[in-house]
């Protein structure tokens, strides 16, 4: 017996409807409320994303899902109901992220504790937990 595809419509509304019942709709929307609040704030800030900058992490996002050729990318794109443009935004919004972390980093004059790897990501993200939950209030 052949498995066919059906292809079955689903509106915007059920999805978030779903999302609220089970719970997982308030942190996803807190994820991207935080995104955008710190991308914002590190573009008020001065920080850029060269294009540059933008090709490395479209590399490596592209390596780590294993799109090797660009059919590969336009596939995972159409599959997964995204743009080009989408996938650029939320690429510049991680590297506006890790630079205002960085930014925060410096500032929080924590340099002496950041000799071992984990005690520097710990810092930064506390450093960075803590100005979010300030910009949050």
């Amino acid at each position: 017996m052949a498995n066919k595809k059906q292809e079955v419509e689903i509106a915007v509304a059920e999805v978030v409807d779903y999302l609220r019942i089970t719970g997982q709709f308030a942190p996803a929307l807190k994820a991207v409320v935080e995104r955008k609040v710190t991308a914002e704030a590190a573009r008020k800030g001065g920080i850029k994303v060269s294009t540059k900058q933008l090709q490395s992490a479209a590399d490596t996002f592209r390596a780590m899902n294993g799109l090797a050729k660009a059919s590969d990318t336009e596939r995972w794109l159409r599959q997964n109901g995204l743009t080009v443009e989408a996938l650029e935004g939320y690429l510049e919004t991680n590297i506006l992220i890790n630079a205002y972390k960085s930014r925060l980093e410096s500032k929080g004059g924590a340099t002496k504790y950041m000799k071992a790897p984990i005690i520097k990501q710990s810092i930064r993200e506390l450093i960075y937990k803590d100005w979010l939950a300030n910009e949050m209030k």
